[in-house]
Protein backbone atom coordinates (compact mmCIF):
# COMPACT_ATOMS: atom_id res chain seq x y z
CA UNK A 1 0.00 0.00 0.00
CA UNK A 2 2.86 2.46 0.96
CA UNK A 3 4.16 2.40 -2.94
CA UNK A 4 0.51 3.17 -3.93
CA UNK A 5 0.43 5.83 -1.98
CA UNK A 6 3.84 7.27 -2.75
CA UNK A 7 2.89 6.90 -6.12
CA UNK A 8 -0.25 9.37 -5.80
CA UNK A 9 1.46 11.87 -3.48
CA UNK A 10 4.31 11.71 -6.95
CA UNK A 11 1.50 12.23 -9.14
CA UNK A 12 0.21 14.85 -7.16
CA UNK A 13 2.70 17.01 -5.79
CA UNK A 14 4.14 17.14 -9.79
CA UNK A 15 0.91 18.83 -10.81
CA UNK A 16 0.57 22.18 -8.21
CA UNK A 17 -0.63 24.10 -11.28
CA UNK A 18 -4.42 22.13 -11.04
CA UNK A 19 -6.22 23.26 -8.16
CA UNK A 20 -9.05 21.97 -6.82
CA UNK A 21 -12.47 23.13 -7.01
CA UNK A 22 -13.71 24.84 -3.94
CA UNK A 23 -15.80 21.72 -3.85
CA UNK A 24 -13.54 19.02 -5.31
CA UNK A 25 -11.93 16.97 -2.98
CA UNK A 26 -11.51 13.61 -4.44
CA UNK A 27 -8.63 11.15 -4.08
CA UNK A 28 -8.49 8.21 -5.83
CA UNK A 29 -7.93 5.33 -4.15
CA UNK A 30 -8.69 1.56 -5.02
CA UNK A 31 -7.63 -0.95 -2.42
CA UNK A 32 -10.01 -2.98 -0.21
CA UNK A 33 -12.69 -0.54 0.37
CA UNK A 34 -16.40 -1.21 2.10
CA UNK A 35 -19.04 1.67 1.17
CA UNK A 36 -21.26 2.32 4.53
CA UNK A 37 -22.88 5.14 6.06
CA UNK A 38 -21.58 6.66 9.33
CA UNK A 39 -22.05 8.90 12.30
CA UNK A 40 -20.23 12.09 12.33
CA UNK A 41 -20.30 11.73 16.37
CA UNK A 42 -18.35 8.54 15.38
CA UNK A 43 -15.47 9.75 13.16
CA UNK A 44 -12.44 12.10 14.30
CA UNK A 45 -10.18 14.23 11.37
CA UNK A 46 -6.83 12.75 10.23
CA UNK A 47 -4.29 12.76 13.01
CA UNK A 48 -1.40 13.75 10.55
CA UNK A 49 -3.69 16.77 8.86
CA UNK A 50 -1.30 19.27 8.16
CA UNK A 51 -3.89 21.66 7.83
CA UNK A 52 -3.96 23.78 10.72
CA UNK A 53 -6.90 26.07 9.60
CA UNK A 54 -10.33 25.69 8.37
CA UNK A 55 -11.71 29.15 6.73
CA UNK A 56 -15.17 29.57 7.65
CA UNK A 57 -16.12 31.19 4.57
CA UNK A 58 -15.17 28.05 2.46
CA UNK A 59 -16.83 25.43 4.42
CA UNK A 60 -20.22 27.09 4.06
CA UNK A 61 -19.49 27.30 0.44
CA UNK A 62 -18.95 23.68 0.14
CA UNK A 63 -21.85 23.33 2.44
CA UNK A 64 -24.27 25.11 0.53
CA UNK A 65 -22.33 23.02 -2.53
CA UNK A 66 -23.11 19.99 -1.00
CA UNK A 67 -26.88 20.74 0.16
CA UNK A 68 -27.88 21.56 -3.57
CA UNK A 69 -26.59 18.97 -5.70
CA UNK A 70 -25.51 16.07 -2.71
CA UNK A 71 -21.89 14.44 -1.83
CA UNK A 72 -20.48 14.06 -5.06
CA UNK A 73 -18.10 11.21 -3.90
CA UNK A 74 -17.59 9.94 -0.26
CA UNK A 75 -14.80 10.05 2.48
CA UNK A 76 -12.22 7.84 2.97
CA UNK A 77 -11.76 6.41 6.57
CA UNK A 78 -10.08 3.97 8.80
CA UNK A 79 -11.33 2.17 11.83
CA UNK A 80 -9.50 2.74 14.83
CA UNK A 81 -11.33 0.46 17.83
CA UNK A 82 -15.55 2.03 17.98
CA UNK A 83 -14.87 4.56 15.96
CA UNK A 84 -13.18 6.03 12.51
CA UNK A 85 -10.65 8.29 11.64
CA UNK A 86 -10.58 10.46 8.11
CA UNK A 87 -7.58 9.43 5.37
CA UNK A 88 -9.48 11.68 2.99
CA UNK A 89 -12.41 14.20 3.16
CA UNK A 90 -11.99 16.49 6.25
CA UNK A 91 -13.51 19.32 4.84
CA UNK A 92 -16.81 17.71 3.70
CA UNK A 93 -17.11 16.27 6.88
CA UNK A 94 -16.96 19.66 8.54
CA UNK A 95 -19.23 20.96 6.01
CA UNK A 96 -21.80 18.15 6.84
CA UNK A 97 -21.55 19.24 10.22
CA UNK A 98 -22.55 22.98 9.21
CA UNK A 99 -25.25 21.49 7.41
CA UNK A 100 -26.73 18.96 10.72
CA UNK A 101 -26.45 15.92 9.35
CA UNK A 102 -26.40 13.26 11.38
CA UNK A 103 -24.55 10.46 9.41
CA UNK A 104 -21.57 10.66 6.16
CA UNK A 105 -21.36 8.41 3.21
CA UNK A 106 -17.93 6.60 3.31
CA UNK A 107 -15.85 3.95 2.59
CA UNK A 108 -13.83 2.46 5.03
CA UNK A 109 -10.28 1.06 4.15
CA UNK A 110 -7.14 -0.38 6.15
CA UNK A 111 -4.35 1.47 6.07
CA UNK A 112 -1.30 2.70 8.10
CA UNK A 113 0.13 5.78 10.01
CA UNK A 114 2.70 6.50 7.64
CA UNK A 115 -0.20 6.14 4.86
CA UNK A 116 -2.74 8.28 6.78
CA UNK A 117 0.25 11.37 6.79
CA UNK A 118 0.85 10.64 2.94
CA UNK A 119 -3.26 10.47 2.29
CA UNK A 120 -3.49 13.89 4.26
CA UNK A 121 -0.70 15.52 2.11
CA UNK A 122 -2.06 14.12 -1.11
CA UNK A 123 -5.18 15.58 -0.32
CA UNK A 124 -3.83 19.00 0.96
CA UNK A 125 -0.59 19.98 -0.52
CA UNK A 126 -1.90 21.16 -4.50
CA UNK A 127 -4.21 23.73 -2.56
CA UNK A 128 -2.68 27.27 -2.62
CA UNK A 129 -4.53 27.68 0.43
CA UNK A 130 -1.69 25.58 2.36
CA UNK A 131 0.64 27.60 4.14
CA UNK A 132 4.47 26.83 4.65
CA UNK A 133 4.30 25.86 8.19
CA UNK A 134 1.88 23.36 7.28
CA UNK A 135 3.71 21.94 4.42
CA UNK A 136 6.33 21.70 6.63
CA UNK A 137 4.73 19.57 9.56
CA UNK A 138 3.40 17.25 7.16
CA UNK A 139 6.95 16.39 5.59
CA UNK A 140 7.87 15.62 8.95
CA UNK A 141 5.09 13.33 9.22
CA UNK A 142 5.80 12.00 5.68
CA UNK A 143 9.46 11.81 5.78
CA UNK A 144 9.72 8.26 7.09
CA UNK A 145 8.05 6.71 4.13
CA UNK A 146 10.48 7.57 1.49
CA UNK A 147 14.28 6.01 1.87
CA UNK A 148 16.36 9.15 1.89
CA UNK A 149 15.52 13.03 1.91
CA UNK A 150 16.73 13.37 -1.81
CA UNK A 151 14.12 10.78 -2.60
CA UNK A 152 11.71 12.89 -0.75
CA UNK A 153 12.48 16.12 -2.41
CA UNK A 154 12.61 14.41 -5.87
CA UNK A 155 8.99 12.88 -4.83
CA UNK A 156 8.27 16.65 -4.07
CA UNK A 157 9.54 18.41 -6.85
CA UNK A 158 11.82 20.44 -4.80
CA UNK A 159 15.35 21.05 -4.97
CA UNK A 160 16.69 19.78 -1.65
CA UNK A 161 17.95 22.99 -0.70
CA UNK A 162 14.13 24.40 -1.04
CA UNK A 163 12.94 21.51 0.86
CA UNK A 164 15.15 22.19 3.41
CA UNK A 165 13.85 25.61 4.08
CA UNK A 166 10.47 23.83 5.18
CA UNK A 167 12.21 22.10 7.86
CA UNK A 168 13.16 25.44 9.04
CA UNK A 169 9.89 25.94 11.47
CA UNK A 170 11.12 22.98 13.30
CA UNK A 171 14.10 25.40 14.77
CA UNK A 172 11.86 28.14 15.43
CA UNK A 173 10.61 29.02 19.33
CA UNK A 174 8.19 27.68 20.84
CA UNK A 175 6.34 31.02 21.26
CA UNK A 176 6.56 31.58 17.69
CA UNK A 177 5.00 27.89 16.47
CA UNK A 178 2.60 28.53 19.12
CA UNK A 179 1.42 31.63 17.17
CA UNK A 180 1.71 29.45 13.43
CA UNK A 181 -0.52 27.02 15.02
CA UNK A 182 -3.53 29.47 15.30
CA UNK A 183 -2.50 31.54 12.24
CA UNK A 184 0.26 29.70 9.95
CA UNK A 185 0.33 31.88 7.24
CA UNK A 186 2.26 34.73 9.30
CA UNK A 187 5.50 33.28 8.23
CA UNK A 188 6.58 31.93 5.07
CA UNK A 189 9.75 29.04 4.59
CA UNK A 190 11.98 31.32 3.23
CA UNK A 191 12.10 33.97 6.32
CA UNK A 192 11.66 30.84 8.55
CA UNK A 193 15.03 29.19 7.28
CA UNK A 194 16.97 33.25 7.51
CA UNK A 195 15.82 33.40 11.45
CA UNK A 196 16.72 29.72 11.92
CA UNK A 197 20.68 30.97 10.22
CA UNK A 198 20.38 34.24 12.41
CA UNK A 199 19.73 32.38 15.62
CA UNK A 200 22.62 29.69 14.73
CA UNK A 201 25.21 32.44 13.84
CA UNK A 202 24.38 34.49 17.22
CA UNK A 203 23.68 31.47 19.61
CA UNK A 204 26.14 32.84 21.83
CA UNK A 205 24.16 36.71 21.84
CA UNK A 206 22.76 37.05 25.34
CA UNK A 207 20.45 39.39 23.49
CA UNK A 208 19.13 37.26 20.79
CA UNK A 209 16.22 35.96 22.00
CA UNK A 210 15.06 39.36 23.43
CA UNK A 211 15.44 41.02 19.93
CA UNK A 212 13.95 38.18 18.28
CA UNK A 213 10.55 38.15 20.90
CA UNK A 214 11.06 42.04 20.05
CA UNK A 215 10.47 41.99 16.19
CA UNK A 216 7.86 38.81 16.52
CA UNK A 217 6.07 40.89 19.05
CA UNK A 218 6.01 43.75 15.91
CA UNK A 219 5.29 41.40 12.85
CA UNK A 220 1.82 40.43 14.72
CA UNK A 221 0.88 44.05 15.74
CA UNK A 222 1.43 44.25 11.26
CA UNK A 223 4.56 47.11 12.00
CA UNK A 224 6.75 44.60 10.95
CA UNK A 225 6.99 42.71 7.89
CA UNK A 226 8.28 39.21 8.01
CA UNK A 227 10.85 40.00 4.99
CA UNK A 228 12.88 42.50 7.42
CA UNK A 229 12.78 40.49 10.94
CA UNK A 230 16.32 39.41 10.45
CA UNK A 231 17.59 43.02 9.68
CA UNK A 232 15.70 44.39 12.54
CA UNK A 233 17.43 41.72 14.73
CA UNK A 234 20.76 42.27 13.14
CA UNK A 235 20.47 46.12 13.43
CA UNK A 236 19.22 46.42 17.18
CA UNK A 237 21.76 43.34 18.41
CA UNK A 238 24.95 45.66 16.81
CA UNK A 239 23.22 48.87 18.35
CA UNK A 240 23.14 46.78 21.73
CA UNK A 241 26.58 45.83 21.42
CA UNK A 242 27.72 49.36 20.31
CA UNK A 243 26.44 50.36 23.58
CA UNK A 244 28.09 47.66 25.36
CA UNK A 245 31.48 48.37 23.94
CA UNK A 246 30.91 52.30 25.12
CA UNK A 247 29.91 51.60 28.24
CA UNK A 248 32.95 49.06 29.15
CA UNK A 249 35.18 51.82 27.69
CA UNK A 250 33.37 54.35 29.63
CA UNK A 251 34.82 52.47 33.04
CA UNK A 252 37.69 51.40 32.02
CA UNK A 253 40.90 51.89 34.18
CA UNK A 254 43.80 53.19 32.61
CA UNK A 255 47.41 51.31 33.74
CA UNK A 256 50.06 53.92 34.11
CA UNK A 257 54.04 53.77 33.50
CA UNK A 258 56.23 56.53 33.66
CA UNK A 259 53.67 58.94 32.75
CA UNK A 260 52.48 56.80 30.11
CA UNK A 261 48.97 54.58 29.50
CA UNK A 262 50.42 51.15 29.17
CA UNK A 263 47.07 49.13 29.47
CA UNK A 264 43.78 49.26 30.67
CA UNK A 265 41.18 47.11 32.84
CA UNK A 266 37.55 46.95 31.82
CA UNK A 267 34.58 45.04 32.77
CA UNK A 268 31.32 43.94 31.06
CA UNK A 269 27.97 41.91 32.64
CA UNK A 270 30.20 39.15 31.60
CA UNK A 271 33.75 39.59 31.17
CA UNK A 272 36.80 41.61 33.28
CA UNK A 273 39.39 42.44 30.51
CA UNK A 274 42.59 43.47 31.80
CA UNK A 275 45.11 44.81 28.07
CA UNK A 276 48.56 45.51 28.81
CA UNK A 277 51.32 46.79 26.65
CA UNK A 278 53.99 43.75 25.69
CA UNK A 279 56.60 46.29 26.17
CA UNK A 280 55.47 47.32 29.60
CA UNK A 281 56.83 44.55 31.56
CA UNK A 282 59.73 41.67 30.84
CA UNK A 283 59.56 38.04 31.32
CA UNK A 284 59.50 37.52 34.77
CA UNK A 285 57.16 40.00 35.25
CA UNK A 286 54.80 38.15 32.94
CA UNK A 287 55.24 34.78 34.82
CA UNK A 288 54.83 36.64 38.18
CA UNK A 289 51.30 37.95 37.09
CA UNK A 290 50.24 34.69 35.58
CA UNK A 291 50.88 32.95 38.76
CA UNK A 292 49.03 35.96 40.78
CA UNK A 293 45.99 35.92 38.80
CA UNK A 294 46.41 31.66 39.23
CA UNK A 295 46.40 32.67 42.81
CA UNK A 296 43.82 34.66 43.37
CA UNK A 297 41.58 32.16 41.55
CA UNK A 298 42.40 29.55 43.37
CA UNK A 299 41.85 31.74 46.50
CA UNK A 300 38.15 32.60 45.11
CA UNK A 301 36.95 28.81 44.79
CA UNK A 302 38.35 28.53 48.25
CA UNK A 303 36.19 30.77 49.42
CA UNK A 304 33.25 29.76 47.02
Amino acid sequence: MANDLKKLLEEKLQQNNQRHAAANQSVEFNEGREYTLISLDNIEPNPYQPRRVFPQAELEKLAASIHEIGLLEPILVRKIDSHYQIAAGERRWRAYKLLNKHTIEALITTISDSDMAVFALAENIDREDLSDYEIGLALRQIESVFPTKKKLAESLGFNREDMYRYFAFDDLPDFIRADLNTNPRLLARSAASDIKRLLKQQQDSPFIEACLADAWALLLLGELDQTKITAYISKKLNALRDNQTETALKSAHHLIQAGKKVGSISSTAKHITVKLSVHAINPEQEQQLKVFLAQLLDGQAEKV
